[in-house]
């Protein structure tokens, strides 16, 4: 295990961490590794004075800063006490296509740029089990619950829907992101990128350039939302498009930036397997000075030819 000297001072979730604090963090998971990670993170942050301003402690994010902590191996947490129950196909829970079509005109081609467009939050609500729905049903990745944290939106006319789209945690290893980053300072990409893990615009939709346009009033509404859900403000976003299927236009379009590709490694349980297609890495600026700092070192390591 690494010590507290090795990693200090280290910022994550918008905090800044000490020699001290990280002292006080790798005692309380020794001295509660037998009462479970929830218990571990309220006496952290008693012993931090680790609060929300209304005086409640922010546990919940100490427990992504421990997760954090031990991917960087210097802390080892017990196992999960709660063990996560999959809902039964019967469930009042569920949700189905057809209930969709009755509150949303989801078949009409929508051929002509609407008037408006809305990104309705869909976070802990009803309308997140619409997003599971359209995108468990037309998206090529499926559905599955997002690991971290994580904000979606339906895209929605009027009473059409148009798609979905959902931002998540980052990627927790990436070479090509982390070097580009560490040259513009952001030395803890983990804490300040959002992944686009999900983006789809329905089948009945056909209208030219309404993704890029989609994908601009996004980027402009997650930094809002994340900062205010999360307590951390994203700096820039991230997405991975697999080249077999898609070429990126829409990215491109929207001004993101492309950097390099992955591995295809995919991580599962603690290890990692190499069985992924080699997939292509969009950044994006998410405020003015971040775009031109990162356009800037994207030509730079164009001109040098190491992207």
């Amino acid at each position: 295990m690494k010590t507290a000297a090795e990693i200090a001072p280290i910022t994550i979730r918008g905090r800044l961490f000490t020699i001290h604090d990280l002292e006080i963090i790798q005692s309380c998971v020794s001295e509660y590794y037998e009462r479970g990670r929830t218990y571990i993170s309220k006496m952290i942050c008693r012993r931090l004075d680790w609060r929300q301003p209304n005086g409640w402690l922010k546990d919940r994010a100490c427990r992504d800063v421990l997760r954090y902590l031990e991917s960087l191996e210097f802390v080892q947490l017990p196992p999960p006490k709660v063990t996560v129950r999959r809902p039964r196909k019967n469930s009042r829970d569920c949700l189905s296509l057809e209930v969709i079509v009755q509150e949303y005109d989801i078949t009409s081609p929508v051929t002509s740029f609407p008037e408006k467009i809305e990104l309705e939050f869909a976070k802990g609500n009803s309308k997140e089990k619409i997003w599971n729905v359209l995108v468990a049903t037309y998206h090529y990745l499926g559905y599955r619950v997002l690991v971290g944290r994580s904000i979606k939106y339906l895209i929605k006319s009027g009473n059409r829907l148009l798609g979905a789209i959902g931002f998540s945690s980052p990627a927790l290893h990436l070479q090509p992101r982390d070097r580009l980053l560490a040259k513009i300072g952001i030395g803890n990409p983990l804490d300040l990128v959002v992944n686009n893990s999900r983006f789809l615009l329905l089948p009945h939709v056909q209208i030219r350039n309404l993704a890029s346009h989609v994908l601009a009033l996004a980027t402009k509404q997650i930094v809002v939302d994340w900062s205010q859900y999360y307590s951390v403000t994203p700096l820039v976003a991230e997405t991975f498009v697999q080249p077999s299927l898609f070429e990126g236009t829409v990215y491109r379009a929207a001004n993101w930036l492309e950097i390099g590709r992955t591995k295809g490694y995919a991580k599962k349980g603690n290890s990692y397997t190499n069985s992924q297609e080699p997939k292509k890495i969009f950044l994006y600026g998410l405020n003015p000075r971040i775009r031109r700092e990162l356009y800037k070192v994207y030509q730079m390591e164009m001109e040098n030819g190491t992207l």
